[in-house]
């Protein structure tokens, strides 16, 4: 099957190298530089048309200078050319060249264009995007000049987007960190970051126009946990209507569809999307061992076992806009995802002692049920003035986030424990109101300020009940509930002259909590946050920025959740009600440089934190058979990393890109040890438009072990290749893809020790696994919608941590 594959894999690579070097073997070659005649600047992007001079109307090559106003580019014949030049505001300009036996190569030098006096018609022969834009804060990923994403989901196309890396269970870091959050379209989504890769995974990427990395929060976003934003952008109606329905399968019992509409009706735009899915994912079976170093009564336990998870998902966003005049818009939105899971698994259980006698052994079966999503409705109002760029937003957003879990737990004892059913509820949800003004007002051409404030009303309560052997354990009380009152202001200075760049902010924020249940606690804080950032532009194509910011992350539910998860009886978890808020400082440099065929971005960061979060495994004297999870702000972290994203054109249906990082990481606690080493990750793909405008794709990546306060995670690698092609005029996608057609079966191993014991957990997973998508668009676009440019941004809470299983989806 192998051999099969890397057969395959060179058939295809063949032709593409082939056409990638048949006009570079030609002799023949010419290269210039467009320049202003008047002042000298290069003209960037200049399209540009060479016909031999006895047919001028018949082009032999059409193509467009970089970002300097260069071109080069090579000729099958020799003989007499004309080659025209346009560009917007330009007239069009002609000039006459020869190429000979004698003289092959030529350089023409400057090549002169003029104002246009009168507006240019329509030009035809345009530039292509840059997949990348760098601006001073943030990187900007353009899914539109991606065609992989016409039928991939936004997941997936996460992993080409600089500093951000996915790995094999679809946790999304950026710049090697957990500590982030996701917006959409300029509001943060807390049903997605919650649930990023379910949601995600549920999001086509053709309803997405950009990913921007805001590597650089400044004063306008919340204090709290933003080492950096995922914003993602979604595709605004035109005047006219548009929609994709889409359908897609997969040989891991994946299926799922949905579809997606805009349109705009004179000043009221809608755009829609609604997507579901079904996962019923094939067994897994993994392997655990443990030995207690203080125990030799309870000295090695093995697990093994299998494992599935299945179940619906859904997710649906909706925005209306209004423009109720020139100077105001209005702005209604919704989101929902909403997930069931079904988690089953059969365990073998067998405790031994230091003579590795059976001391005790059990089968344990469990079928738990998972509900998880989230609720949002943003309003926006948007008033802008006769001076350009001066807005003033009021917003209000509600957000609901409900989960919980049902686990049943039945125990055959086979030698010294005894049989028991356990069955455990939990309902834990987090509910929010926030209100919110900003306003931007330019001071000049070169200046602007910004000011705001903002007011979040938090709740996150958690009831739990608990059944053995149908009677209720009444002995631990794990009900609480979490208020949390936040008041902050900000303001921020930008300056952009000539070539510089420079924002600035500080940010006041005040906090109120209190926590009701066996540990009732009342606490205020108040913090400066301040943020800078410098930019320079080297030249047209190569940019350097320096930033530094201080971040804030406060605990999510699923870190505060006292609910004792003991679906497995001798490995148990649970959340604390007392985390404090971790407090982050970041440094970062950054180079970028973007022509029309090389794209280069670089970034060095620094961080540390002396109050982190982080999650510990323990085993208590008094239940020496029993691993316990929990956390506490416990770490100081400092991390130092290195990220590279590139990406090669050498002609237009070839394109090469690799996203990678690397990081040396530092972890210290008082109580539970010490570690710290290097983690490192790659991503790297070929895309090639073959004859008949078939496309495919070929990519790979490799996650090495991540380091963590008690060991480190399992390493991971994966390889892909898929096949588009587009029928009836492209309304029609079809998209054919393998996932590790390498391997049939893939292994994921990770440790955790300190000093009292060390366990290592080994999962068996499917590899080679084939999908199948299909994709209609339909309508007819003319004008775009209007979005409201500023909204509610709550990247202030630290998201995720369960340790409950999320596959599956939901309803």
């Amino acid at each position: 099957m192998k051999k099969l594959i890397l057969c395959f894999l060179t058939t295809l690579l063949i032709p593409l190298l082939a056409q990638a070097q048949s006009d570079v073997n030609s002799p023949y070659s010419i290269k210039g530089q467009v320049v202003d005649s008047l002042t000298n600047e290069t003209v960037p992007y200049a399209t540009l048309s060479i016909a031999v001079s006895s047919t001028p109307h018949k082009a032999e090559k059409l193509l467009a200078c970089d970002i300097d106003g260069k071109f080069e580019t090579v000729l099958k014949t020799p003989g007499t050319y004309i080659i025209t030049m346009q560009s917007i505001g330009k007239a069009t300009t002609k000039t006459q060249f020869t190429l000979t036996e004698a003289k092959k190569k030529m350089d023409l030098g400057k090549l002169y264009m003029t104002e246009d006096t009168k507006r240019l018609g329509e030009i035809t022969v345009t530039a292509q995007k840059p997949l990348v834009k760098v601006e001073v804060d943030k990187i900007t990923y353009n899914l539109d000049e991606d065609p992989e994403a016409v039928t991939s989901t936004t997941l997936d196309m996460l992993r080409k987007v600089p500093m951000v890396t996915v790995d094999g269970d679809d946790k999304i870091q950026l710049k090697g960190s957990g500590n982030f959050k996701i917006y959409m379209n300029g509001k943060p989504s807390n049903l997605i970051s919650n649930n990023p890769g379910d949601v995600l995974k549920s999001m086509p990427a053709n309803s997405v126009k950009n990913i921007e990395v805001i590597t650089e929060p400044g004063a306008k976003y919340d204090a709290e946990g933003v080492g950096g934003i995922i914003n993602i952008i979604t595709k605004s109606a035109l005047q006219g209507y548009t929609g994709t329905v889409r359908a897609s399968g997969s040989s891991t019992g994946t299926i799922g569809g949905g579809a997606y509409v805009t349109a705009k009706i004179g000043k009221l735009g809608i755009t829609g999307n609604y997507n579901y899915h079904y996962r019923n994912s094939p067994y897994n079976d993994y392997n655990s061992y443990r030995e207690n170093f203080n125990s030799n009564e309870m000295k090695y336990l093995t697990q093994d076992g299998k494992s599935k998870n299945k179940g619906p998902g859904q997710y649906g966003y909706l925005e209306l806009s209004y423009e109720i005049d020139t100077l105001n818009l209005l702005s209604l939105s919704a989101n929902r995802f909403a997930g069931r899971s079904r988690s089953l698994s059969e365990t073998n259980e067998l405790m031994r002692n230091a003579d590795e006698d059976p001391v005790y052994q059990f089968t344990r079966n469990s079928n738990a049920r998972y509900t998880y999503g989230g609720n949002e409705v943003n309003l926006d109002f948007q008033h802008s003035t006769s001076l350009k760029d001066e807005l003033l937003t009021i917003s209000y957003k509600f957000n609901d986030s409900p989960n919980g879990s049902s686990n049943n737990t039945e125990i055959d004892g086979i030698l010294n424990y005894n049989d028991r059913l356990e069955r455990t509820n939990n309902d834990a949800s987090t509910s929010e109101h926030t209100g919110q003004v900003d306003y931007t007002r330019p001071l000049s051409k070169t200046q602007s300020i910004e000011v705001g404030a903002k007011y979040i009303l938090r709740q996150s309560d958690s009831e739990t009940e608990r059944f053995i052997n149908d009677l209720p354990v009444t002995d631990i009380n794990a009900d609480f509930n979490h208020t949390q009152h936040i008041y902050s202001g900000y303001g921020g200075y930008n300056l952009k002259f000539k070539k510089v760049a420079f924002k600035a902010g500080l940010r006041a924020e005040g906090t109120s909590l209190k926590v009701k249940g066996d540990n009732e606690f009342s606490a205020d804080y108040f913090d400066l946050v301040p943020s800078a950032t410098l930019s320079y532009q080297v030249n047209m194509s190569q940019n350097i920025r320096l930033g530094y910011n201080m971040r804030i992350q406060r605990p999510g539910i699923w870190y505060l959740n006292p609910y004792v998860n003991t679906t497995d009886p001798l490995n148990i978890s649970y959340g604390n009600t007392e985390l404090d808020a971790e407090k982050s400082h970041n440094i970062s440099f950054n180079y970028s440089m973007f022509t029309q065929k090389l794209n280069v971005n670089a970034s060095v960061n620094y961080s540390f934190v002396n109050n982190g979060i982080e999650q510990y495994t323990f085993i208590a004297p008094d239940k020496p058979g029993v691993t316990q999870t929990t956390y506490d702000n416990i770490g100081k972290n400092r991390n130092i990393g290195l990220y590279l994203y590139g990406s090669w054109n050498p002609v237009s249906v070839f394109r090469v890109y690799l996203n990678g990082g690397m990081d040396y990481r530092d972890m210290k606690s008082e109580n539970w040890g010490n570690n710290s080493g290097f983690n490192y990750q790659a991503f790297a793909g070929i895309q090639y438009t073959m004859p008949k405008d078939f496309r495919i794709n070929l990519n790979g990546g490799y996650y090495a072990p991540r380091i963590q306060l008690q060991g480190e995670s399992s390493a991971f690698y994966y390889t892909g290749i898929t096949l588009n092609k587009d029928f009836l005029k492209k309304k029609l996608t079809v998209s054919l893809s393998c996932q590790d057609p390498l391997w049939k079966t893939k292994e994921m191993k990770s440790t955790t020790q300190d000093a009292n014991f060390y366990r290592q957990n080994i999962n068996r997973m499917t590899g080679r696994s084939f999908y199948v998508n299909v994709s209609w668009r339909f309508g007819d676009l003319k004008s775009a919608i209007k979005k409201v440019k500023r909204g509610i941004s709550n990247d202030d809470m630290k998201s995720g941590g369960s340790g409950q299983s999320t596959e599956g989806g939901g309803a």
